[in-house]
């Protein structure tokens, strides 16, 4: 859309008028937030946006918990963003519920040292800090990695002058699901975001080749297309893991599918005192130690995990191992055998106690960045899926009268499509309207 064809790079190793700048955008409305509260923000008009660049900077403050009891704060910033939207031109391009579900469960399954140690710096220290009587603690913290749209779109160079307004909103987690504290703090499990504002780089370019390249593109009537990952969430609450859980999906290409259990107590007042002490066996890690009980994920006893889709079966073989359920999730993500790959867990029990999350490919998968949409196709009637599990695993087994909450998403491949309105042929940019391809 907005940047230089490959086979063109040999005649444009060099861009005149070429310029990029970081700019600070605003958020609408006021700058202070609460749980449950919305934040709002309009991406720069008429420019050359790169969504890679986007970052939120806020500042937090968790209050006196009160009644000498401590409470802990999360490790990672994005356990503040209940749901993530993007509207184009006032139409619902994303709608992203469970987001920091889902953000948490990807970090599980795919974050290295490296890049855990490189997010302390902006987005936490990774500790269950905690507070004591008559003191508050504050932190700032910088989001600058997003799902869905804002992360995958390709390319990430986005011409708002096309797409017109686009509005980025996110709505604030509950504050039990954020801040976890000892059986009598429940009051002052809240918190106050101030101080906040995004930035992004903003690129422009004068030398009429990228303006020549757009004008021919919706001249010839065929739309702009910018593929992008999109997410869809469904949530049940079974009494155990011996369960069938259906859900319907409309796509044009189910890439994967993600199952995200834990114990329905995950946000209860005293639910995080466990998380700061080893609970399982194996290594005494800080990761496991400090966890935070809002997003420990558990098997809670599941075991033979399967996904139907209409009449499918994937995989079309159960195990009762949880090594087996780790390495179909590592496969499912491409870092099967790849030695540069990472992830959280440590352990069988640390990964079916604290960092459960199972999924499975249904996409072509390449070496490469081509923009294949290879998954099951299931526009026209939505299908039919279920996951299905049974109970008995001694790992992770509920107890104490808990239940099951688990969320289930459908990872997809979406399209926004930019089609041409009206073309002028003075050469300024056409009219266009913004659609989507779910």
């Amino acid at each position: 859309m907005s940047v230089y064809p490959r086979n063109l790079s040999a005649f444009l190793n060099r861009l005149s008028g070429y310029n990029k700048n970081n700019v600070k955008m605003n958020v609408l409305g006021s700058a202070t937030a609460r749980p449950g509260d919305t934040i709002q923000v309009d991406l720069p008009t008429n420019s050359i946006v790169d969504l890679n660049s986007l970052a939120w900077s806020f500042h937090v403050l968790y209050p006196d918990p009160g009644h000498g009891d401590g409470t802990s704060v999360p490790g990672h910033a994005e356990a503040h963003i209940s749901r993530l939207t993007v509207e184009v031109n006032g139409q619902t391009l994303v709608n992203l519920n469970n987001y920091n579900t889902l953000f948490h469960a990807l970090l599980y399954m795919s974050a290295t040292d490296d890049y855990i140690r490189q997010r302390l710096v902006t987005t936490g220290d990774g500790s269950a800090t905690g507070i004591a009587n008559a003191a508050t603690l504050d932190r700032d913290y910088v989001i600058d990695t997003w799902l869905g749209f804002l992360g995958t779109a390709k390319p990430q160079f986005i011409d708002t002058s096309l797409l017109g307004n686009v509005r980025i909103t996110l709505t604030l987690a509950q504050g039990p699901d954020v801040v976890m504290g000892t059986a009598n703090s429940a009051a002052a499990r809240t918190y106050t975001i101030s101080d906040q504002y995004f930035s992004c780089d903003v690129v422009s370019i004068s030398d009429g080749i990228y303006d020549s390249m757009i004008d021919q593109r919706l001249a010839s009537g065929a739309p702009i297309e910018v593929p992008f990952k999109n997410y869809f969430s469904f949530t049940s609450t079974p009494a155990t893991m011996a369960q069938q859980f259906n859900f319907h999906v409309a796509s044009q290409s189910i890439d994967r599918l993600w199952a995200v259990p834990r114990k329905s107590s995950y946000n209860a007042a005293g639910a995080n005192a466990a998380a700061l002490a080893v609970a399982t066996a194996g290594p005494a890690h800080p990761i496991i130690t400090l966890d935070q009980a809002s997003f420990r994920f558990a098997s809670c006893g599941g075991q033979d995990f399967q996904w139907q889709i209409n009449n499918t079966l994937y995989p079309n073989w159960t195990s009762r191992k949880a090594q087996d359920w780790f390495q179909h999730t590592k496969l499912a993500l491409g870092d099967q055998g790849n030695m540069l790959s990472g992830s959280y867990p440590m352990g069988h029990q640390n990964y079916t106690d604290h960092f459960f999350v199972l999924a499975q490919s249904l996409e072509h998968r390449t070496d490469g960045d081509e923009r294949f949409m290879s998954g099951v196709d299931t526009r026209g009637a939505a299908a039919s899926c279920y996951f299905r599990s049974t109970a008995g695993h001694a790992a992770g087994a509920l107890a104490g009268g808990a239940h099951v909450f688990q969320v289930v998403f459908a990872e997809c491949t979406s399209s926004l499509k930019i089609h041409p309105h009206e073309y002028r042929m003075n050469k300024s940019y056409p009219n266009t309207t913004a659609g989507w391809v779910p």
